[in-house]
């Protein structure tokens, strides 16, 4: 990218404010830690990770700091942490972003995860998250079978205990299936991060949105039909739209029919164009429905900086089997939980929860008084989820974004001892987080009931099978004896 590019980068900087009922949000430590090795140029020929990786920069807060890695055999420090304050930094970062190559020979997955550890541990704040995301498309491989299986192993213990001990994250970005899952996912597990496969390059900012949705839990606006309503009290918006294709030209269409692009841009507007996607920020967006153009629909993102934030408790990467989870959601006005009656009563709050299974829910919470909603969940399906948090109001909508993981039964139990090791490594937040209720734990009484039930009706259908299946054989059989006679 060029240095006009990158400047065009600097505007998209994304606030979002304090909840009054969940922990405090802090600001965070990254330390973006990415792949050059040379099988890169097969699974990201057109190096879309690079304008990706610029995307999640971009989004963070000027209070939040990012340090930059690349490696290979070994790994080396681009940037150091660097506060997002200003220009000159954010242009060093993203000028660092530009300077990850696709030439090294081998995947030294320990050196990568060592070298994040080195620059977060060296630089510790008191009150900021610290976060490693990792993004490699390989196995650990450093030419010598017995050398890796070491690092593999002083990766998975004497390193992730560190990382743990230190409260540092890992987020783990795989790019192919070949990609040494067992192992990253393990270490975000047991860091308290969340692991995510891109199987196409052009998955890449659609995961890295995800990972800043799931740190900095955004305000944003919901799509519907590629478009999505601006209300008064929306200071600025930053919309991401995916491409079908690299030459494809995206448009915004404001709701006084005024078409925004690259070339023309919004007055105060930034844009920035990419294989992928387009990125545009619109400082004081006029009020009603706006539109995206050309686009391919999915995956579109609108991030807003606004006084009237939908606010919620929930924050799982990794449940476990049979947990209840206890979501609680709210509106906030300047701080402040919006209690007024006649305003709640015309705004639609739901969950849109959407099952390893691809079957999507439509919950409704119930409403607890002083402008909280509730609502409680029952996993007892493993596997990938996506919850969406939504307010939608004629004049007014918002929405949370959720990615997490079930576990199964095995999983849990071990999860269990690994949550309570985590647990005495975490600092105390300054605010008092919300206190689950005692039903909240996992429940394996009502576990084991619900798979003797199951079992139960399994046991009857093939019992009348089988029955089912002899009186068959018997008329049959009788059948035959009548006519032979």
């Amino acid at each position: 990218m060029n240095k006009k590019l990158n400047a065009i980068f600097l505007g998209f900087v994304i606030l979002s404010s304090d909840a009054a009922y969940a922990v405090e949000k802090k600001n965070i430590d990254v330390a973006l830690v990415m792949d050059s090795t040379g099988s890169m140029k097969k699974t990201d020929p057109l190096s879309l990770r690079i304008p990706a990786a610029k995307l999640f920069i971009s989004l963070l807060d000027s209070k939040d700091r990012t340090g930059v890695v690349s490696f290979s055999d070994e790994a080396s420090t681009l940037v150091p942490l660097t506060v997002l304050d200003s220009g000159e930094n954010k242009n060093a970062l993203l000028n660092a972003a530009d300077r990850i190559t696709s030439a090294g020979f081998h995947t030294n997955l320990y050196e990568a995860v060592n070298k994040g550890f080195e620059i977060l541990s060296s630089d510790k704040k008191a009150g900021r998250d610290q976060i490693i995301v990792l993004m490699s498309d390989g196995l650990m491989d450093t030419g010598d079978p017995e050398k890796d299986r070491t690092l593999a192993e002083k990766l998975q213990t004497d390193l992730t205990k560190a990382l743990v001990d230190s409260g540092i994250k890992v987020y783990a970005i795989a790019f192919t299936g070949q990609s040494d899952r067992q192992l990253l996912e393990k270490i975000s597990k047991q860091t308290g991060g969340f692991f995510n496969l891109a199987m196409t390059d052009k998955d890449f900012h659609v995961v890295f949105t995800s990972i800043f949705e799931g740190l900095k839990t955004p305000d944003m606006l919901p799509m519907t039909q590629n478009g999505f309503l601006v209300d008064k009290s929306i200071e600025e918006v930053t919309i991401v739209a995916t491409k079908e294709t690299a030459g494809t030209v995206i448009q915004l269409r404001s709701p006084e029919g005024k078409e925004y692009s690259s070339k023309n841009r919004p007055p105060d507007g930034e844009w920035f164009v990419s294989n992928n996607f387009d990125m545009a920020t619109i400082k004081k967006p006029a009020g009603g429905k706006w539109e995206i153009l050309f686009s391919a629909g999915k995956n579109n993102k609108a991030y807003v900086i606004t006084n009237l934030n939908l606010q919620t408790n929930f924050n799982e990467l990794y449940p476990l089997f049979g947990e209840t989870l206890d979501i609680k959601v709210w509106l906030e006005r300047e701080g402040k939980p919006l209690q007024e009656k006649e305003v709640l009563e015309k705004i639609d709050i739901y969950l849109e929860l959407t099952k390893p299974d691809g079957e999507t829910m439509k919950l409704s919470p119930f409403d607890q008084g002083s402008g909280v909603f509730q609502r409680k969940i029952e996993l007892f399906t493993a596997g990938s989820y996506k919850l969406r948090i939504v307010a939608d109001g004629k004049t007014f909508q918002r929405e949370k974004a959720f990615v997490f993981k079930a576990s199964d039964v095995k999983e849990s139990q071990e999860e269990m001892k690994i949550r309570q090791s985590l647990k005495k490594t975490e600092k105390t937040a300054e605010q008092e987080p919300l206190k689950k209720d005692h039903d909240d734990k996992v429940n394996w009484v009502k576990v084991i009931i619900q798979f003797a039930v199951i079992n139960l009706v399994v046991c009857a259908v093939v019992i009348a099978y089988l029955k089912r299946k002899y009186f068959m054989d018997l008329a049959q059989s009788i059948i035959k004896r009548k006519k032979e006679k």
